[in-house]
């Protein structure tokens, strides 16, 4: 793993002729934006390509602002229209870890409920019967005193998918202000953003088919959050990168 940039916390996790996947912080914007012009993940990435004679790689997919984990950039356009099109087709597979707080009371399972802006909140997102079909599968990995540490598979690519499902069934992520996740016992924990992780991102390789898995280690904030509700002997083994097919 490398220091991607010398001012921002960002490692790369896996990179070659074709592919680079670097590990986003959270807090910080994965591209510009109205509100947010500079200072971004792509911006960290561009420079680093630019400092190293190389051309700029194109972005993938995107995580929430609070959202810490995996982000992927093809560095040719022929791993971009291979990569999209795994994208498009439901091919690439997506896990996160989640701290949750409340009982989803089975063990694992899969959320399958519609979702839809929020007519009244537009920030949100909420299970309608008009809204778009989304399903998410899910793992509790621990259970302990009223907090869950949870593995999470999106099944569709909404917006805000795994954390509305997951208040959707009273299980908000743990100190998540939008999804009523921000209680007393959150901050009394020390958690001050919603606890979600791209933990692992596995696909096919665009130039050799091989199939890729690439990791994030889980934060720094998350882990302290997993050692002080007593989840921490059950957080998955990290590592920055496996070939071979582990998307079983």
């Amino acid at each position: 793993m490398m220091a991607l940039h010398d001012t921002l916390d960002i490692a790369i996790l896996a990179e070659d002729d074709d592919i680079q996947a670097v590990a986003k912080p959270a807090g910080l914007v994965v591209h510009p934006a109205y509100r947010h012009p500079d200072g971004t993940l792509t911006d960290a990435v561009f420079a680093d390509a630019d400092r190293r004679g190389l051309p700029r790689p194109w972005l993938l997919h995107r995580l929430d602002r609070e959202t810490s984990g995996v982000v992927l950039f093809a560095r040719t356009e022929e791993a971009r229209r291979n990569l999209v099109r795994q994208f498009e087709q439901r091919q690439i597979v997506k896990r996160y870890l989640a701290i949750i707080g409340g009982d989803l009371e089975i063990s694992s399972g899969e959320i399958d409920a519609p979702l839809c802006r929020d007519p009244l909140d537009r920030r949100r997102v909420i299970v309608l019967p008009a809204g778009k079909p989304a399903r998410t599968r899910f793992r509790v990995l621990a259970a302990r005193n009223g907090f869950s540490l949870v593995l999470a598979e999106p099944l569709t690519g909404r917006t805000h998918q795994i954390r509305a499902h997951l208040a959707f069934r009273g299980a908000p992520l743990a100190g998540d202000l939008t999804y009523g996740g921000a209680t007393e016992a959150t901050q009394a924990a020390g958690i001050e953003r919603a606890q979600l992780h791209a933990w692992e991102l596995a696909f096919r390789h665009p130039a050799t088919g091989a199939s890729t898995t690439v990791r994030a280690p889980l934060p720094a904030d998350m882990r302290a959050a997993c050692a002080t509700l007593g989840l921490d002997e059950d957080i998955p083994i990290d590592s920055s990168r496996t070939t071979g097919d582990e998307c079983d």
